[in-house]
């Protein structure tokens, strides 16, 4: 990501976030613009759930159908409870296929995407690094464009209004906010 990206994502989880955390309402405004960069890249079908369930569902080509896990930390690891792995094992009973996306956040970090086997998910706290055999690097670079581009065209709004503005966004383009 930009430089200009992390210091105004910092800014949006000083606002938004936990004190010292990823955490909070800022996790889901991480979660809305990655459904954003989703959509501008050419996925459909995009369901971006704000409570229960995995984070977000894509489909890339009518049989190429995701579930995604969405992660923000400021550590080396993020943690994956046993209640993310279950929602990811439900829609993959459904036909989708699991997703781990990461964002770390610090200077010249990216979305790291993962596709992982639904028996071969760890849970608990996961080293990052632990997981690069699984990486989606073509998809992690096409979103890692669109979401300069996103953040950079919804930052402001989403500054005076956090997850509303971007609920709000969400429904404009025909996502569905569950």
């Amino acid at each position: 990501m930009k430089i200009e990206t992390f210091f105004q994502l910092k800014e949006l989880q000083k606002k938004y976030g936990i004190k010292g955390t990823a955490s909070g309402p800022f996790g889901k405004i991480a979660q809305k613009l990655l459904a954003l960069s989703f959509h501008k890249i050419g996925f459909y079908n995009i369901v971006e759930r704000s409570v229960q369930g995995a984070d977000i569902d894509i489909t890339k080509n009518k049989d190429e159908k995701y579930t995604c896990e969405v992660k923000v930390t400021d550590r080396l690891v993020f943690n994956l409870a046993n209640d993310n792995i279950a929602a990811l094992s439900d829609r993959s009973n459904d036909g989708y296929i699991p997703l781990i996306a990461v964002l770390k956040l610090s200077v010249c970090s990216d979305w790291v995407i993962m596709k992982i086997p639904i028996n071969e998910i760890p849970s608990g706290d996961v080293l990052i690094d632990s997981l690069r055999k699984f990486r989606l690097k073509d998809i992690e670079k096409a979103v890692s464009i669109a979401f300069d581009k996103v953040f950079e065209e919804h930052f402001e709004e989403t500054l005076k209004k956090g997850d509303i503005y971007l609920r709000e966004r969400l429904k404009q383009l025909g996502i569905e906010n569950a």
